[in-house]
């Protein structure tokens, strides 16, 4: 047998970095990883992944190709054709088989909206009966705690941060790589923060000249830092008493965001500092 063929036998999940077929199981691995971001588990990912590039195949094909265990993988067989990403032969024994991945990503994609639409039409209820259950808590005179909150996801940190431009009164201020501003524009985040009643301003670390995105925007409220010193710092400030301060930004090698939001004015007050010093000792845009 010839060598790719054997390759082909043990298949390209399991592909080592002196196999041919490395290289594409690095791809696979990346396709994987993207497809967790549509609410598949990494499994179901993988399940599906395997089904698309190896054709159609019974449970037991996939046991033995992947290595899961039987139960676990009947049952991810049947969730995926519960999210209609995967169909069955009607055939003994039974096959399975991915849709194209365009379909797949389609169906996902509006299976979360879906989900958001029913949570939304929700939300009305939901407040009303909350009203109506009176509350027993007791009023006292401790002083206001300070709170931290840690978050890993660009969904539920984004979410918080368009939580704090909306409620923001004086001033909103973000410090962060070019790759993190970029997020925040294409997830509507600097469109908001400078249609924003709050006065804001941009710092971007490091960076040569103003990204051409960002060129529709007041170029007097964004500054650049060229130095690389910077490229792992990324946070955002509002009016001095809130603050999402990346533990991991979009720099990370991991792609994997991580922040930590707090109210705490220990943490707020040396930040929004070493915003104001960076702003004086920066570039401007105009």
């Amino acid at each position: 047998m010839k060598q790719a063929d054997t390759e082909f036998q043990v298949g390209i999940f399991a592909a080592g970095e002196d196999s041919n077929l490395y290289d594409y199981k690095v791809k696979l691995e990346k396709i994987k990883n993207e497809l967790v971001k549509f609410g598949l588990t990494h499994n179901q990912a993988k399940i599906y992944i395997y089904l698309g590039k190896y054709g159609p195949k019974t449970a037991p094909e996939v046991v033995k190709s992947l290595g899961m265990p039987r139960t676990e993988t009947y049952f991810i067989l049947n969730t995926l054709q519960n999210k209609g990403i995967v169909t069955a032969e009607f055939s003994s024994p039974t096959r399975y088989m991915a849709i194209p991945i365009e379909q797949a990503i389609y169906t996902l994609i509006n299976t979360e909206k879906e989900n958001l639409n029913i949570l939304a039409s929700q939300e009305k209820n939901i407040t009303e009966m909350w009203k109506e259950v009176p509350t027993f808590a007791v009023e006292t005179t401790e002083i206001k705690q300070d709170k931290l909150q840690t978050m890993e996801g660009t969904g539920q940190i984004y979410s918080k941060i368009k939580d704090m431009i909306r409620t923001a009164k004086e001033q909103l201020v973000i410090f962060g790589s070019e790759k993190d501003v970029s997020r925040f524009y294409h997830s509507e985040i600097i469109e908001m923060m400078f249609n924003s009643m709050a006065d804001s301003r941009l710092i971007i670390s490091p960076a040569l000249q103003l990204p051409d995105f960002l060129n529709e925007f007041d170029k007097k409220r964004i500054r650049l830092i060229p130095s690389e010193e910077n490229s792992n710092q990324c946070f955002v400030i509002k009016d001095n008493d809130e603050i999402m301060l990346f533990l991991r930004n979009a720099t990370h090698p991991s792609h994997s965001v991580f922040a930590m939001w707090s109210n705490s004015k220990s943490l707020n007050e040396p930040l929004s500092k070493l915003f104001e010093y960076s702003w004086e000792s920066s570039q401007p845009c105009y």
